[in-house]
């Protein structure tokens, strides 16, 4: 009987145990979960609250589609929201999709109090950048992981305009961002230092194709510590500087950057332009107007075992200029995909003297060419210099003779 009493003393002790840690394992994820209990994250307000926009229930998603959804109704909506959540601590949706609608600006005032975790701002043709006001998702520094606008593809009559960088403002300090996507946008420039004015430790994404971007700032994604993938494909992009992808601390994780289909051309290249990213890149550049792989331009990549190019789709020229690529010790070859020249022959056929011959040849063509471009030159400035003796003379004659 005694042995007994104990197993069951100790039973009812083992059970309080049990039953005291996941209380507290309970309480500390509802303290310190990084957003917002899983069952109100999903929650959604009854359809009155939000006409006429739509809840999705399996994902808490707010959608406002259609021509409908204007200024003044987006503005409404989410009135209605705040008061449906005046009596809670929370005033949060999880996320909202603007799709096709006749809103034209977003202000300090459009989403109230609420926070969200995920903005779409998709196919809105009279939405501009600059009508995105910098104080639009402040109630979202804490909360906002994902910031996308998709502009109206294909929409020619969309006004191309510069933006002045509050567009990147917007999403300045906030910690929680992990992905930025804006494309069909119509935007000329991204200005220096754009995501580089406070470290954003968790945004891994940023893309941004298919803009008409003809110029990337210096310093652009300086304090982006973990950024993984970077999109600026299908864009109007013509120089890189020894600044632009210039990184402030090193990472040893695999940098994607898509640079295909832009204008970039060999000259357009800084010598530096990839000697400060700080880490392993698999870098595209195909379809661009890159004659050659420079040595001083792209042996930094290269020079990281993890590290790889695609060049395919370029007007390569196979001569000495790319020689360096099979005289080198690191398996640079392995590393560099497309490499095809103008006899859709791959440079692996050719040896170093191949190489060095077509050279030759190359460069006999160009000084040629220059040799002929300082003949004209110089007769032209002979016979403007016979001009100018000859007007000279017939002025002195002139005042002789009055």
């Amino acid at each position: 009987m005694m042995y007994l009493w104990i197993a069951s003393q100790m039973n009812i002790f083992f059970l309080k145990v049990l039953g005291l840690t996941l209380l507290i394992i309970s309480t500390a994820f509802c303290q310190f979960d990084r957003f917002y209990p899983p069952d109100y994250a999903v929650k959604c307000p009854p359809d009155t609250e939000i006409d006429p926009c739509k809840c999705n229930a399996a994902s808490g998603e707010i959608e406002c589609y259609g021509n409908k959804i204007n200024d003044e109704c987006l503005k409404k909506v989410f009135e209605k929201l705040m008061a449906y959540y005046a009596n809670t601590q929370e005033r949060h949706i999880k996320s909202l999709k603007v799709y096709k609608s006749d809103v034209t600006e977003l202000t300090g005032d459009t989403l109230g109090d609420i926070s969200l975790e995920i903005l779409d701002l998709n196919g809105n043709q009279n939405l501009t950048l600059n009508n995105i006001h910098r104080t639009a998702l402040s109630k979202s520094k804490e909360t906002l992981r994902v910031f996308r606008i998709n502009g109206p593809s294909g929409f020619s009559s969309a006004k191309k305009e510069e933006n002045d960088g509050s567009i990147f403002e917007i999403v300045d300090g906030f910690m929680q961002l992990m992905e930025f996507s804006l494309s069909e946008a119509k935007i000329l420039k991204i200005q220096r230092s754009a995501f580089g004015r406070v470290e954003l430790p968790k945004l891994t994404r940023i893309e941004l194709p298919r803009n008409e971007i003809e110029e990337l700032g210096d310093y652009v994604f300086y304090r982006l510590p973990n950024l993984t993938l970077l999109n600026i494909q299908d864009n109007e992009i013509k120089k890189l500087t020894n600044y632009t992808f210039a990184f402030e601390k090193s990472a040893d994780e695999l940098l994607s950057i898509n640079l295909r289909g832009n204008l970039l051309q060999i000259d357009t290249i800084d010598r530096g332009a990839f000697t400060r990213l700080n880490r392993p890149v698999h870098l595209n550049l195909e379809y661009n107007l890159i004659e050659y792989l420079d040595k001083d331009v792209f042996s930094p990549i290269l020079s990281n075992t993890k590290s790889s190019i695609k060049i395919g789709r370029n007007p390569i020229r196979c001569d000495c200029r790319m020689k360096w690529l099979k005289l080198d010790d690191h398996n640079f070859m392995d590393r560099v995909d497309g490499l095809i020249c103008p006899e859709a022959t791959e440079l692996w056929y050719y040896t170093v003297d191949d190489l060095e011959g077509v050279c030759n040849e190359t460069l006999l063509a160009e000084r040629l060419a220059a040799s002929r471009g300082s003949t004209r030159n110089a007769f032209h400035l002979q016979g403007l210099l016979l001009f100018i003796g000859f007007m000279a003379i017939t002025l002195e004659i002139a005042f002789y003779l009055c």
